[in-house]
């Protein structure tokens, strides 16, 4: 394998697109959008506002996982990890906007955070008191109903501002329904036959309060979130041929807590510093029990986590179409797992395998956002992560590595209509903890003696994007994507003279390539006005060489194809909007050491309509699951736990059937 054809390409693909530049045509300014605009479409939030952008996609991020959305609020994105995106602004009303910028580069001093596009919500410096209240409930096929209710409420006055938010949230386990398990043994044994019945119900109660004012020039963010929340689900198990009887049941608890604080000051000559700090703990229950005949066995595990959080940035425009970039961040991320098995003859639970991990970051950078002219711009960086694993297992274990991080983006509009975008950066994987705790908890430290340690995965990045629009609100998108991943992590085997050890672990190299496709085409022509139709698909492939057999495969729960057909149409006069979606669902394949699973869902088609009695009241039905979506669940395992010359022992077929369920949902801003 090439390891340096990603890097060629992109230095390749650079050099055409800057020779390009020289007959480029004019381009135009970045599209600004006033509230006006959006009168149209009904829209009463921010979010609203920012779903009807001619062209854009949004995307909410992984507040978990510390990864932006691609919308910011004034330039800044939010700084609570535990509040959704959509959440933020969609308790941001109408009123309180000026306009909605869709920013291509980040020339303009905005972080892009590896974004093509942002959408930037720019609010109106006004005094405002608003608050909003929705009442929903689910409602499933035999008339039961789970219902919740939500309520915010915001005050500004001056330099000042406050939201609270309370809400109550109850909602059932959709991937729960009828179904069968097949297991069928290759010794020539009879097939054993369950049949399945589940059901789950999850509720969440979560309050948040958010303060900002101004102080020594600068502007005070400080946010809290505290999130209790259960999970309980039964499955009952019927062996078909003798009508035995097994229950599985869990009960689950936990609660999430976070706290944020968040200082913005504007310096001499356009400069401006932003300082974070951050803590999120989580503590979680899980109880799980296994009750056949008279045989009863019963699982806990318990998880407590914490993250840390101080960060600095220094942006300084340098020149007009120059800005600057530099900043360090320091994050403690800690896990600690439990957890303990006992059967009814055994007097005391037995421990399991659990451990305490700890891994340490601190990441430096320093970027420069140059806008060459108002066709070219172009953006250049480099992050310097240095990262330390330490478990409880023995802390001499801890391991420090540092890991370069260089980026470059190119972005040429050669007519206000057509842009083409490239990029190439280096990306650096956070480790899972469970990864971490199975690897490092291992009882016998003598069977990994000879792998190296556990490191995150390194991929190097390539990707080109070519995107059209047209008409008023019509986009095409159309991308490819070249990665080389070094030091993949998956399952692995540790083998011994007596036994196979399945353990998590890096085994070596892949290569993955995507094309992504999306049109976004208005009806307005095929008499269905203030329609939008839209067409989205994702292609995949990959290679990487299974360490178990020694032969190349996909990567673990890659899915080769994913598609989605959108229809939404909004008729002001009706005071009604409405729409229609279908995808293809899912299926992908993982590989153990000593079975390969492979997991699939048939298609999931929605519909929705809303309709508004008066300006600041939205009646909202959705349909979900109306294919009834299928999933399966198939288990190959082999003998002696190891794929490696070994024979089929059995194979398992689940297959679970869910029904169709409505929402309904009554919303009222005040």
């Amino acid at each position: 394998m090439r390891h340096t054809t990603p890097i060629r390409r992109a230095v390749l693909a650079c050099t055409l697109a800057a020779a390009g530049h020289a007959g480029a045509a004019d381009g135009a300014a970045p599209p600004s959008y006033a509230p006006d605009y959006f009168a149209q479409f009904q829209a009463v939030s921010a979010m609203e506002m920012v779903n009807k952008l001619p062209g854009f996609v949004f995307e909410g991020g992984n507040v978990g996982r510390g990864i932006a959305g691609n919308v910011l609020i004034n330039g800044k994105r939010p700084t609570s990890k535990t509040e959704p995106l959509n959440d933020v602004l969609g308790r941001i009303p109408t009123a309180a906007v000026d306009r909605i910028e869709v920013i291509n580069s980040g020339a303009g001093g905005i972080d892009m955070q590896g974004y093509a596009t942002v959408a930037n919500v720019l609010l109106k410096p006004m005094d405002l008191v608003s608050a909003s209240t929705t009442a929903s409930s689910t409602v499933m096929p035999d008339g039961s109903l789970e219902p919740s209710v939500d309520g915010n409420y915001s005050l500004k006055r001056g330099d000042k501002s406050i939201n609270v938010s309370l809400a109550w949230r109850r909602s059932p386990d959709t991937g729960q329904g009828h179904g069968t398990r097949t297991t069928s043994y290759a010794d020539g044994g009879p097939d054993a036959e369950l049949t399945l019945d589940g059901a789950g119900i999850n509720e969440n109660k979560t309050v948040k309060l958010n303060y900002g004012q101004d102080l020594l020039d600068g502007q005070l963010t400080w946010n809290g979130a505290y999130n209790p929340w259960t999970y309980q689900s039964q499955q009952a198990q019927v062996h078909t041929d003798s009508g035995s009887y097994a229950q599985a049941s869990n009960d689950n608890a936990g609660r999430t807590r976070e706290q944020g604080l968040a200082y913005t000051r504007d310096l001499a000559h356009g400069a401006s510093l932003d300082l974070k700090l951050q803590y999120r703990s989580a503590e979680v229950t899980a109880n799980s029990t296994y009750t056949s005949g008279s045989s009863t066995s019963h699982a806990l595990t318990t998880t407590s986590a914490s993250e840390q959080i101080v960060a600095g940035q220094l942006t300084w425009p340098a020149s007009d179409h120059v800005v600057i970039r530099g900043g360090i961040e320091r994050a403690v991320n800690s896990n600690d797992n439990t957890n303990r098995y006992q059967a009814n003859d055994q007097a005391a639970a037995v421990p399991g395998v659990g451990a305490w991990v700890q891994e340490s970051r601190v990441e430096g950078q320093l970027s420069s956002a140059w806008q060459v002219d108002h066709t070219l711009s172009a953006e250049a960086g480099l992050k310097i992560e240095h990262s330390s694993l330490n478990t409880s297992a023995n802390q001499q274990e801890g391991r420090s590595y540092v890991y370069p991080k260089p980026r470059l983006r190119l972005s040429l509009s050669p007519s206000s209509a057509l842009q083409l975008r490239l990029r190439m950066e280096r990306e650096v994987s956070q480790i899972n903890f469970y990864d971490a705790a199975g690897y490092f908890g291992m009882g016998d430290k003598s069977l990994r003696a000879d792998y190296p340690d556990l490191v995150p995965a390194k991929t190097w990045l390539c990707e080109g994007a070519l995107e059209y629009r047209f008409w008023e609100r019509g986009a095409a998108v159309l991308s490819y994507t070249q990665a080389h991943i070094s030091d993949v992590i998956d399952r692995m085997p540790i083998r011994t003279a007596t036994a196979t050890v399945d353990a998590a672990g890096n085994i070596g190299d892949a290569s993955t390539d995507s094309v992504t496709g999306m049109l976004n085409l208005p009806t307005d022509s095929w008499a269905l006005p203030q329609g939008l139709l839209k067409l989205s698909t994702t292609w995949r492939s990959s290679s990487v060489t299974d360490p178990t057999t020694l032969t190349a495969r996909r990567l673990s729960g890659e899915q080769p194809l994913a598609w989605r057909v959108e229809f939404s149409q909004d008729l002001p006069a009706q005071r009604t909007a409405w729409g229609v979606s279908v995808d293809n669902g899912w299926s992908n394949d993982s590989w153990q050491v000593g079975e390969r699973d492979s997991s699939s869902g048939s298609g999931w088609a929605r519909a929705f309509i809303n309709y508004r009695p008066s300006s600041n009241t939205m009646l909202t039905l959705e349909l979900n699951n109306l294919a009834s979506r299928t999933t399966t669940y198939d288990r190959v395992h082999y003998t002696g736990n190891d794929r490696f010359a070994s024979n089929v022992d059995f194979v398992e077929h689940n297959i679970n059937r869910t029904q169709p369920y409505a929402m309904l949902r009554l919303r009222r801003d005040w």
